[in-house]
């Protein structure tokens, strides 16, 4: 069973109950023989947890192998795969960007993992294999399925094990720690002299929601090291963290008074509108702006408007649907 000792080493930080809860799924799925699938947010710690899953296994002499779907290209199965005769061959595949692979890269992962066997270069025989594949995803690929990103029988033939690993927001009792590893670990890699954090600088980082999890954290610690000159990080090193200035409310209210006259003067340009169906008719409307505003910001990118909007993909996709955007 992993501990927090040994959890630390692997740069994997937390004491909170939903990392606990996660360390016991590392205990309990480490020697699976079967695939397994972890299902978190982009910066949540997916590769952290597949090493750890690697390193407490039977298999932690082995290869760890990284396959990036994005980067895959028309090669042989020991190049895609990271492999050769000289690896063991019951090492652990970590596959990221699965979504974004090519049909036929797909195809072949598929028949290498049902066949356990690889086809080696300058060789006509196959090599058998004990290969144990790990795949990271920012989504439940069942709906990556309906939109057609992928085979059906790539998923439902690898019979995945699947594992949530928690957004940061939702463990912000591990603030701290992370905070206090990162800066450790920054400092001596940016040759600066160790440095703390203030209290109010503690509450303004447990205040935040971090919509890019741990990578989003290190960056603004490092940031924020670059740009204090004392001994104490304070809120204001935390420049892009800060709480919605005066400013920024003020911008807020212009718009509340902006949207309240224009709508005012759009339904009194209208006698046809009934009483009591108001919400029905105008709030889908004024949704529907919103998506198309995201959508052409992010110029179509799916994943970035649901950032600008703050919403999860999942619910982007189904209100996209829902307007047949």
């Amino acid at each position: 069973m992993p501990t927090a000792q040994t959890i630390d080493t692997l740069n994997l930080i937390g004491k909170s109950d939903r990392m606990q809860q996660l360390y016991k799924m590392i205990g309990r799925v480490c020697n699976a023989d079967c695939a397994i699938l972890l299902i978190g947010e982009k910066g949540s710690g997916k590769k952290l947890v597949a090493r750890a899953i690697h390193y407490f296994s039977h298999r932690a002499s082995a290869p760890f192998l990284t396959l990036h779907g994005r980067e895959a290209t028309p090669s042989s199965d020991e190049e895609l795969l990271g492999i050769d005769a000289s690896h063991q061959t019951d090492a652990t595949c970590y596959i990221t960007e699965l979504t974004s692979m090519p049909y036929f890269v797909h195809g072949r992962l598929l028949a290498i993992h049902r066949r356990k066997e690889y086809k080696c270069n300058h060789q006509t025989r196959s090599r058998k294999h004990n290969l144990r594949f790990i795949v990271g995803t920012e989504e439940n690929m069942k709906e990556e399925l309906q939109n057609g990103a992928m085979p059906s029988d790539f998923f439902y033939d690898w019979n995945f094990l699947p594992l949530f690993i928690p957004p940061l927001r939702d463990r912000k009792e591990d603030i701290p720690l992370l905070a206090d590893y990162f800066l450790k670990s920054l400092a001596a890699e940016m040759k600066f002299s160790q440095k703390e954090l203030a209290p109010e600088a503690v509450e303004l980082l447990m205040s935040y929601d971090w919509p890019g999890n741990i990578d989003e954290l290190k960056s603004a610690l490092a940031g924020a090291l670059s740009r204090c000159r004392g001994n104490y990080l304070r809120p204001e090193h935390f420049g892009a963290l800060k709480s919605p200035s005066e400013e920024s409310v003020e911008a807020f209210t212009r718009l509340e008074m902006f949207l309240n006259s224009k709508l005012s003067a759009y339904i009194e340009s209208f006698s046809g509108i009934p009483d009591g169906d108001l919400y029905r008719l105008i709030l889908p409307q004024m949704e529907k702006s919103l998506f198309d505003y995201a959508l052409r910001k992010s110029r179509g990118n799916k994943n970035r408007a649901a950032e600008i909007l703050g919403l999860h993909r999942n619910t982007l996709n189904k209100k996209l649907q829902r307007f047949s955007i």
